[in-house]
């Protein structure tokens, strides 16, 4: 992932509850498998100017490494009767 990054800071899809002692989990709810380290004490990570990973409030303004499906296409797919996975 930390060759597409460039320099702003982007979240990458991985948050967690912290409150409720929940694991790190993925944008598509698979559980987060600890094959990298995550810096700060914050609920959703993404990739730093340090080439690593770090959390802070999700409510920070950032760049996404993913994309994100918008409610137009959400929309769309679930009045076709499809599932969505994000």
């Amino acid at each position: 992932m930390l060759r597409y990054k460039g320099k702003p800071e982007h979240w990458i899809g991985l948050q967690r509850e912290q409150e409720l002692g929940q694991p790190w989990k993925w944008a598509n709810g698979s559980e987060f498998n600890h094959w990298f380290p995550i810096r700060g004490g914050g609920d959703c990570a993404y990739l730093n100017d340090e080439k690593g990973v770090s959390s802070s409030r999700c409510i920070t303004t950032r760049y996404w490494i993913c994309s994100k499906p918008d409610a137009y296409t959400r929309g769309k797919d679930h009045a076709m009767g499809e599932k969505l996975q994000i």
